[in-house]
C-alpha cells in the first residue's frame, strides 16, 4: 500500500510542476496594449475644386494637426504638411497618421469645374451665407451643394442678378456688383453647367 501512495504523490508532483512550468513561461506574457485603442479621428478640411480639368485643386487639412500628425494621399508616403495643390479631378483617399501609427482615413473628391461655374460658386459662398449657404435654408434654398445650384440657375439669375421680385443679397445688404452680375449672366448663357 505504501509504494501504491507513493505512485500517486510522484505523478501528482509531476503534474503540479507541469503546470508551474507551462502556467509560467514566456509563452503567456501579456500582449503589449493597443496604443490607437480609443484613438479616432475626425478629418475636417477644405478643399478647392479643379478649375478646367486642370491640375489645380487643392486640400488643406484644418485637423487633426500638429508635431506628431502626418499625412498622406492615396498611395503616396507620409509628409509633415498638411496641404496638397496641383490635384486632378478625382477622388482622393487621405491617411492621417500620429506617431503612434494610429491611422483615421477619408475620401475626398475634388470636381471639375468650368471656369464660369467656379467664379458663380465663388460669388455664392461670398454672397449667399447664412441665407442660403452653409447650412441655411432660407426659403427651402440651400446652395451648399453643386446639384442645388445647378437646378435653380433660373431662379440665382432672377433674384441675384435681375432682381426679381426683389434683389439678393436681402436689403439692406448691397446688391451684387455689375461684375459679379455678368459672372451669373456668362454662366447662364454659357448653358448654366458645372463644365462652363
Amino acid at each position: 500500500m505504501l509504494k501504491t501512495r507513493y505512485v500517486i504523490t510522484a505523478s501528482l508532483q509531476l503534474m503540479v510542476l507541469s503546470f508551474f512550468i507551462t502556467t509560467c513561461s514566456k509563452k503567456d506574457t501579456a500582449a503589449p496594449p493597443d496604443l490607437c485603442l480609443g484613438v479616432s479621428y475626425t478629418i475636417d478640411y477644405f478643399k478647392t475644386e479643379s478649375v478646367g480639368g486642370a491640375n489645380n485643386g487643392t486640400i488643406a487639412i484644418n485637423y487633426p494637426i500638429g508635431d506628431t500628425i502626418s499625412y498622406k494621399l492615396n498611395n503616396g508616403t507620409f509628409q509633415a504638411s498638411r496641404n496638397f495643390t496641383n490635384l486632378a479631378p478625382g477622388n482622393y483617399i487621405l491617411t492621417v497618421k500620429n506617431q503612434n501609427n494610429c491611422t483615421a482615413t477619408i475620401t475626398i473628391a475634388i470636381f471639375n469645374y468650368g471656369p464660369k461655374y467656379a467664379l458663380v460658386k465663388q460669388i455664392i459662398s461670398g454672397y449667399c451665407g447664412p441665407c442660403h449657404y452653409n447650412g441655411g435654408n432660407t426659403a427651402g434654398k440651400n446652395f451648399n451643394t453643386d446639384s442645388s445650384v445647378l437646378f435653380n440657375w433660373d431662379r440665382i439669375k432672377a433674384r441675384a442678378v435681375d432682381n426679381v421680385p426683389t434683389q439678393m443679397p436681402a436689403a439692406p445688404n448691397a446688391p451684387l456688383t455689375a461684375i459679379d452680375k455678368q459672372k451669373i449672366t456668362d454662366w447662364v448663357n454659357a448653358g448654366h453647367r458645372i463644365l462652363d
